[in-house]
């Protein structure tokens, strides 16, 4: 179960890093590389080191998943 929750935590960290990624980066712009969009925007907010960036930009994200609703869990209200 550990696992399972650290990898997911893991998965939504890179997506998020990588949407960050995906706002500033501009392909053969130098002033708007991945060093600069890591020192201006990512590491201030998400504290990382420049690999880690590099790491999280390769890593292939499976497709996002709509979260189960828990069939044993009892409902407070009835929608």
């Amino acid at each position: 179960m550990g696992k399972n929750r650290h990898h997911r935590n893991f998965i939504k960290r890179v997506r998020l890093v990588c949407r960050i990624v995906q706002e500033h980066y501009e392909p053969g712009d130098q002033t708007k590389n991945y060093y600069q969009v890591w020192k201006k925007y990512v590491n201030p907010v998400y504290p990382m080191c420049y690999r880690t960036l590099l790491r999280y930009v390769s890593t292939p994200l499976p497709k996002e998943e709509p979260e189960k609703q828990d069939t044993n869990q009892l409902t407070l209200f009835d929608l």
